[in-house]
């Protein structure tokens, strides 16, 4: 998964270093940040409403606060909204990822298969 502001791909950590990757949640969506882009997405992260902390993670429909472990159910009408904007619900084969996901895999599958 790109970082969601610059499109950049994250790589292998270095051997016995954690990974200076950030994951965090936007508008009901998992996201990844990279190092550049993590001090001006700090602003656009979505809080958790028990402590405030910005370290959330989307599971199965739920966002959780890795800090104080409050668990809420995923607000479906932002999650509809994101989908409008894409063009459409995702449907079953695209996932949780939608369409980008999608369409990401099939670029790379052309890619590899040498089709345009």
């Amino acid at each position: 998964m790109p970082c969601y502001r610059c499109g950049t791909r994250q790589g292998d950590p270095e051997p016995g270093k954690g990974s200076p990757w950030q994951r965090g949640v936007i508008r009901e969506h998992q996201v990844l940040i990279c190092p550049a882009c993590q001090l001006a997405a700090r602003a656009e992260l979505s809080r958790c409403p028990g402590c405030g902390s910005a370290h959330l993670v989307r599971r199965l429909d739920q966002v959780e606060c890795v800090d104080c472990r409050l668990t809420r159910d995923a607000d479906q009408a932002d999650d509809a909204d994101t989908d409008d904007a894409d063009g459409g619900e995702a449907t079953a084969s695209e996932g949780a990822g939608g369409g980008g996901l999608a369409a990401e895999v099939a670029r790379a599958l052309a890619r590899v298969l040498g089709r345009p």
